[in-house]
């Protein structure tokens, strides 16, 4: 019945979808179709090497006898900021791993050896439990209690035949914990690793407070950890650059008409005109806080506004537009056409006079100085 009910809902999605092509005509399907292939592409990064291997040492450790040793390869976590591409470089690696994908087991039943939680927000360690649940299609009774609903998680596990559970924004799982509640869930963690009779993995995405976490005792021996650390400004610049020519000439087939090296050009800034080194690729990463999955996420969205325009190149102008959508900055405050776009936080480029009149207000309500947007008052 389970199966019947997902293909239904699956024929009822393409229904809608082809309900839309249908309306918006051939050549815009087409467009379609072109930004989707676009997106499908996976930059492969030297970070990317660890993260296999890691994943790769996960799968084999579940084919060792089970005991009660810690096992550094029982959970894998990978943590850095917003943006960093920590969810897509995880899924991208699952979806290529076979131990990792669903199959018919002998009795006909459709098995999911991965199960995809997203942390809730706030969380409990009940809600955690309960998020669980539901990411293995149960409905936990209402009103179900924090220790049952972790033992009915675990036994479920071994029913539907499910090694490894990946909690994507894990940090949600400890942020505003309790001491006693952020040792529940550590607690929880090392249980699910260590169940007697059915060997469960886990895999960890989150930001910050999750490398803390991680370092408790509890958990130290039982995990690798895998950093997606920020892009460096001036270290890095050769690396962005290959991202970029990859994205636009493979993957889209487009030119890239950007000054990409050092030599002299003109910045256009609201009142002048000035000549400067060539630095299109700093402000790329600026502009996306030196995260390489919002640069990658950049980088795409100025190639689609080429290809909506039936253009074969992209240009600093498609940056600007896109980097504008993304931020809700003012014209004068674009960081790829600002003359000191250096001093431009990409943050806080949304805000207006009011924004900051309210925060200075609120801060002042609290009894605190105000401070600049996005700085913690001391």
């Amino acid at each position: 019945m389970e199966m019947v009910d997902k293909n239904l809902d699956a024929k009822r999605s393409q229904a809608a979808i082809d309900h839309v092509r249908g309306l918006i005509g051939d050549n815009r399907a087409a467009i379609a179709d072109r930004i989707a292939e676009l997106y499908e592409h996976y930059v492969i990064l030297d970070r990317d090497v660890p993260l296999r291997a890691a994943l790769m040492s996960s799968v084999a450790s579940v084919l060792t006898p089970i005991t009660g040793r810690p096992d550094k390869r029982r959970i894998v976590a990978v943590t850095g900021r917003s943006g960093a591409g920590k969810t897509t470089a995880l899924m991208k690696h699952i979806g290529s791993i076979s131990a990792m994908q669903s199959y018919v087991d002998d009795d006909g039943v459709m098995i999911h050896p991965v199960i995809l939680v997203d942390a809730p927000s706030p969380c409990t360690p009940r809600l955690l439990a309960i998020s669980c649940l539901e990411a293995l299609g149960h409905a936990p009774p209402e009103g179900i209690k924090e220790n049952q609903a972790w033992l009915l998680f675990r036994r479920l596990l071994k029913v539907h035949k499910v090694m490894w559970v990946f909690i994507d924004e894990a940090q949600n799982a400890i942020e505003t914990a309790s001491l006693r509640e952020a040792t529940v869930i550590g607690d929880a963690f090392k249980s699910l690793t260590q169940m007697p009779d059915w060997p469960v993995r886990l895999i960890l995405a989150g930001v910050a407070p999750l490398a803390s976490f991680l370092a408790r005792k509890q958990l130290y021996n039982r995990r690798t950890v895998v950093p997606f650390d920020t892009l460096d400004a001036d270290g890095m610049t050769d690396l962005v650059k290959s991202i970029l020519e990859t994205i636009v000439q493979e993957h889209a087939r487009m030119e890239i008409r950007i000054k990409l090296d050092d030599t002299v050009e003109e910045v256009e800034t609201t009142k002048t005109r000035h000549r400067e080194k060539g630095t299109f690729l700093k402000r790329l990463m600026h502009a996306c806080d030196a995260e390489f999955g919002s640069v990658v996420q950049m980088i795409r969205a100025a190639v689609e506004l080429a290809i909506y325009a039936d253009r074969d190149h992209v240009t600093v102008d498609d940056f600007a537009k896109t980097y504008a959508s993304f931020s809700g900055c003012r014209p004068s405050k674009n960081i790829f056409t600002a003359g000191n776009w250096e001093e431009l936080d990409p943050a806080t480029a949304l805000l207006r006079d009011d924004d900051r009149v309210w925060e200075a207000e609120r801060l002042r309500s609290k009894g605190k100085n105000a401070t600049r947007y996005g700085v913690r008052p001391q």
